[in-house]
This record gives C-alpha cells, sequence and structure tokens, in this order.
C-alpha cells in the first residue's frame, strides 16, 4: 500500500513523468547510426525535477555528431500541493514507485523513442517544450502533459506534437457531468444514445415527494445539517431508478454482436471524454512502477464498436453502471452525491450536488 502523503498521487506523476520525458529528449544516442537510445535512469529524472522545482529546466543539447543545438524545457503547472511536496527533496523517496514508472514509460515507449531519436540526428534545431498541465485551462484537451516541437530554422515544417492523460489507481475518472436535475442524466446518457426519457416523470415525482419543490434551490446551513435531512439518500435513490432504467437500455445495444446506434454513440462518447476529440494517449500507472498505454482515436473508436459487452447495475450504495468485455471491466458509470458550499452575504451555505462520474477501468487499457 502506497504511503499516506500530503499531495495527490496524481499530481505528483505529472511531474516525474514531464521531467522523465524530457530526460528521454536530453539523453541521446551515441553515433546516429546507433538504433536505440541509451536509457533514462533515476538520477537523470532527478536532476531534471530538482531543475523543475528551483526555477524551470531548460537544457540546450547538441544534435548528435552536430553543432546543431536543440532546447529542451519543461513548465510545470500543477496544484500546490504537489508542489509544496516536491520541492522537499526527501519526499520523493516516499513516490518513488511513480518516478520508476515515468522512467519505465520513456525508455520502452516505442513512439517517444523514435521522435526522441529523429529530432537528435535531424541536424535541425528544435525547440522541444514539455508542459505539465494539471492546472490549466483544459476546455479543448484531455492532457496533463504535452509535448510540443517547433523548428524556428523550419517554420513550414509540421511536427506531430503528443498530448498524454495520466491516470493512477484512485484517479480513473476521465469525463464528468455535474449538478441538478433530470437534465443532467440526459446528458450522460442521450450522449450514449440511450432514451431515458420515459422515466422523466417517476424520477422528479420522486424526488418532489421529499423535497416539494425546493429539490434544485434549497439551501443549508451546514452539511451536517443537510445530510440529516436525509435528502442525499433520497436522491441516490432516484437515481437509481434512472440507472437501472439506463442500464436495461445499454444492455439491448451494447450485448448485440452487430454494430448498433448505441455502440457508435457510445464509442463516441468515450473518446470525446477521454481526448476531447484531440487524439491522446492514455498512460496508467498501474503500481509497482509498472504502466499501461491506451491511444485514445480514431481506431480505438472503431474497435470499440466491434465488440460485444456485459453490463451490471449496482443495487447497493452509489448508483453505478459497469461495462465489461468479457470478463474485464473496461467503463463504468458512477453516481456521486456530494454537499457543496457557496458564499453569500450571511455566510457559507451548502446544497446537494451530484455528480456523474465516467472512469476507466483497468480493462480498457487490454482491448
Amino acid at each position: 500500500m502506497a504511503e499516506k502523503i500530503s499531495a495527490n498521487r496524481g499530481d505528483l506523476f505529472e511531474a516525474f513523468f514531464a521531467a522523465a520525458v524530457a530526460a528521454r529528449f536530453v539523453k541521446r544516442a551515441k553515433k546516429k547510426t546507433a538504433k536505440s537510445l541509451p536509457s533514462v535512469n533515476a538520477s537523470d529524472v532527478d536532476d531534471v525535477l530538482t531543475q523543475m522545482m528551483k526555477k524551470g529546466y531548460v537544457k540546450n543539447v547538441n544534435d548528435v555528431g552536430s553543432a546543431v543545438i536543440d532546447t529542451v524545457s519543461v513548465n510545470v503547472s500543477i496544484p500546490k500541493k504537489a508542489l509544496d511536496f516536491l520541492s522537499v527533496r526527501s519526499n520523493w523517496t516516499k513516490v518513488s514507485d511513480l518516478r520508476t514508472g515515468a522512467i519505465n514509460f520513456a525508455n520502452t515507449h516505442s513512439r517517444l523513442n523514435a521522435q526522441a531519436r529523429g529530432l537528435s540526428i535531424n541536424e535541425r534545431q528544435d525547440i522541444i517544450k514539455v508542459t505539465a498541465a494539471g492546472t490549466e485551462d483544459q476546455r479543448g484537451t484531455k492532457a496533463d502533459v504535452k509535448i510540443e516541437v517547433d523548428s524556428p530554422t523550419n517554420p513550414d515544417k509540421r511536427f506531430r506534437n503528443i498530448d498524454y492523460s495520466l491516470k493512477v489507481s484512485g484517479g480513473e475518472q476521465f469525463h464528468q457531468v455535474s449538478g441538478q436535475g433530470f437534465d443532467k442524466f440526459l446528458d450522460v446518457f442521450g450522449s450514449m444514445g440511450l432514451d431515458i426519457s420515459p422515466v422523466g416523470g417517476q424520477y422528479n415525482t420522486f424526488i418532489n415527494d421529499f423535497f416539494d419543490t425546493e429539490v434544485y434551490t434549497r439551501k443549508y446551513s451546514s452539511r451536517e445539517v443537510a445530510a440529516k435531512t436525509g435528502g442525499g439518500d433520497k436522491l441516490k435513490a432516484g437515481a437509481k431508478i434512472v440507472y437501472q432504467y439506463a442500464a436495461k437500455k445499454l444492455t439491448s445495444g451494447l450485448g448485440d454482436i452487430e454494430e448498433t446506434d448505441i455502440k457508435r454513440k457510445f464509442a463516441d462518447y468515450i473518446i470525446f471524454g477521454l481526448s476531447r476529440n484531440v487524439n491522446t494517449e492514455l498512460v496508467k500507472f498501474v503500481g509497482a512502477g509498472k504502466v499501461k498505454t491506451r491511444v485514445a482515436d480514431r481506431g480505438f473508436r472503431d474497435l470499440l464498436v466491434k465488440n460485444k459487452y456485459n453490463v451490471s447495475v449496482s443495487t447497493t450504495g452509489d448508483p453505478k453502471i459497469v461495462i465489461s468485455l468479457e470478463n474485464k471491466k473496461i467503463i463504468q458509470i458512477r453516481y456521486k452525491m456530494e454537499v457543496a458550499s457557496s458564499t453569500t452575504k450571511t455566510g457559507k451555505v451548502y446544497r446537494f450536488y451530484p455528480r456523474h462520474y465516467l472512469e476507466a477501468l483497468e480493462g480498457l487499457f487490454e482491448i
């Protein structure tokens, strides 16, 4: 079990991953004819991370056998708790498994290594920017780490810039729909091609029987007061009505051996959730210094459409739908009840605020 720490492991993985990728671009081949690159090691990553934490990492490095110089830089935009944790070097040993996972990726990922080798022998000035972008505006992307390459001396040269979306255990979420109202259920399940409107009236009647007409506006003085009303449990029970109905629809549409409209819309929604329709590689840290990868692109979308799935729905606890391929769980849709706060002129108030999470399970990386 991982040691309990003050920072989010997913945020820390972003930093180690960015450092390892930068080290991959810096640690170059000895000769142009070399087919493989020298291995990135822990010392290489620590050197990059040390500079990242001080004032940012910038490194000039020659192309192999040439006077041409490439520049590799790293920019980190991760939450303050992660930055504070990493600023104390003795903390790094507490998450050495994350560093090992990042190193293994940097040494074994064929596309990254091919790109790094190509940039090191092309005798062209390249500007290679690695960004850990977890806290940046991500409305148009799902990237946690980005690699951008430009060539000032060849401005017309087009590079395939790469986005990586990182996941660690406990951080499987890749898309969410938040807020109250039946329209949020329509947003999630309607995007998958499901018509759940027949249970809309039943859901609203069930909720209004408890909350009258104030379910979406009622405020409470504290989370404890909100919890004592039983409203959270009532909302979850109402959500279960919708989830059970949606599961039946998914079973029909995804359980067919043939391609269906629901399969196509399900695949489209998953790809959108994973990538915002920008080619993105998912990197899942699975423990013991190991990672698994999956590219969310058109090819993966077509693969999703071709399969036949099993669908199950929970009957206890939070409403949850699990979608499996054979015996491998790949996706789950989970309803979570939260009590959110807001500030008014008279102080803080609280209200029920549900979320629908789409989460990538390990089987997604094994299709």
